[in-house]
């Protein structure tokens, strides 16, 4: 009876994952009540992690640098077979000689010095960012307010990424305190949140309440909008420029109901009802909304049958032309040109909605794209679709790249005034510069500290250096060459 007991609680522990299971795992000083109990419980009974003694996991304890690696190495099943560590400090004989080497080649954690790791260090809440950001290549990010991580700290970057994947939050609205050491029970806890997303805390994009049924400032919806965009790899600038244009930047009406033209059109993106959407998502999620129109807005890029652009590049803006047509529709009413008199059709839909980006400090060369009147056939008595006689067109101007589809460690020019010490051109010159000057991005976007600006342009943190000296402040993305 005792050996069919056991067996079925393996099976129940190999179901559940181990969350929220008993303290099967026999660590004695781990107690049900305690905040990471489901966490220890989840890792150990994967295996992944180990007590200080058989009974022991000792929670309380600072983590250190050579139990982070083992923990994560395991968590990631990295190949550790034959690996010796080139650290002069990490013997043969420590239990984790061969993690500490794994994790380094994987560049999760690095050591202090060629020779030198230091294994019985303790770990801080920023460095356990920057190895959790690392080991599982996390890249979304959420806008920080903490006062204790200055811009070109170590672990700026990391901490937005964690936040994001729902591994941890701040110490309070304005403290991370990112040099305080992180106990075994703490690191089991993100670590198991970064492996396990029914672990994960509940995640707010850009700060957002979707439930709260009203239009976010202009700022949030800003970053809400970024965030897709650059999540499926499209232009933010155009799918900025598409919500201009389809509702103004208006989600909700005074009474908490989405707003639904008369085409029933949804809500900030105005999309119609589609099988592949939920609409009542569409209605009263605004993240949803931006995402599912974003996801229209890509699928067109990748038609078969819409002409393409150039080389057919996704960060090129004048490359989505067509794109941008067919997300209001290939109709008569778009066509670029007017059939009777072959002048150029400024009110079709795409051409406003490149208007739109042209905001004084972009403006696509939509007009050097080698068309004529007789690449396109329609009646423009019916409302059927356009006839494409050609399907790609090269062009004779420049091409304007994305500027907000920039990654961290992007090396940039720059032709606004200088480094600002907050993203707000309201924010002190930190640094004038020239276009000379090579600057280079350190995170992901942030956005203007005042809500309520009406630009809808993002800002990247930046570091350069100036006489020897790196400096670090913010530039906005309309003046990046």
């Amino acid at each position: 009876m005792k050996k069919i007991v056991t067996f079925l609680a393996a099976i129940l522990l190999f179901i559940t994952g181990g969350v929220g299971s008993a303290s099967a795992q026999g660590f004695t000083d781990v107690n049900p009540k305690d905040q990471f109990y489901e966490h220890i419980n989840y890792l150990a009974g994967h295996g992944f992690i180990n007590g200080k003694t058989p009974d022991s996991f000792a929670p309380g304890e600072a983590v250190t640098r050579a139990q982070a690696a083992a923990m994560i190495v395991r968590v990631l099943k990295l190949p550790t077979e034959n690996k010796v560590s080139d650290f002069s400090d990490v013997g043969s004989g420590n239990f984790a000689a061969a993690e500490i080497q794994a994790a380094t080649e994987a560049g999760i954690i690095k050591g202090y010095s060629a020779d030198k790791f230091e294994p019985n260090k303790k770990v801080s809440r920023g460095e356990m960012a920057i190895f959790l950001a690392r080991a599982f290549k996390l890249t979304d990010e959420e806008q920080m307010t903490f006062t204790d991580v200055p811009l070109g700290s170590q672990s700026y970057s990391s901490i937005p990424k964690i936040i994001a994947a729902g591994i941890t939050n701040g110490i309070s609205a304005t403290k991370f305190e990112p040099d305080k050491p992180v106990t075994r029970a703490q690191f089991a806890g993100f670590l198991a949140r970064a492996t396990n997303e029914q672990l994960r805390l509940p995640v707010k994009s850009c700060g957002y309440d979707a439930a709260s049924r009203v239009n976010p400032d202009q700022q949030t919806l800003n970053c809400l909008a970024t965030k897709a965009a650059r999540k499926a790899d499209v232009p933010p600038e155009i799918v900025k420029a598409i919500i201009t244009e389809e509702s103004g930047w208006k989600h909700y009406l005074s009474n908490g109901e989405p707003l639904i033209s008369t085409d029933n059109g949804i809500g900030l993106m105005q999309l119609t009802n589609r099988t592949e959407f939920d609409t009542e998502r569409l209605k009263y999620d605004i993240a949803y909304n931006i995402e599912a129109g974003v996801k229209v807005l890509a699928d067109n890029f990748k038609r078969s049958d819409l002409p393409s652009v150039g080389t057919n590049n996704r960060h090129v803006l004048e490359h989505w032309y067509f794109a941008v047509m067919a997300y209001n529709g290939t109709k008569p009413m778009n066509s670029p040109f007017y059939q009777a008199t072959g002048d150029r059709n400024l009110k079709a839909y795409q051409e406003k909605v490149y208007r739109n980006i042209s905001n004084g400090f972009v403006t696509p060369n939509i007009t050097t794209i080698d068309m004529t009147i007789a690449d396109f056939k329609y009646d423009g008595s019916t409302t059927d679709n356009i006839q494409f006689n050609k399907k790609s067109f090269t062009m004779t101007g420049s091409n304007t790249m994305s500027a907000e589809l920039l990654k961290e460690d992007s090396v940039v020019k720059y032709s606004g005034k200088g480094l600002r010490s907050r993203p707000s051109s309201g924010g002190d010159l930190v640094l004038a510069v020239t276009t000379e000057d090579r600057i280079t991005i350190i995170g992901g976007p942030v956005y203007d500290t005042d809500s309520k600006s009406p630009n809808q342009y993002i800002w990247y943190p930046v570091k350069t250096t100036n006489i020897g000296k790196v400096k670090t402040g913010f530039i906005a993305s309309p003046y990046i060459k």
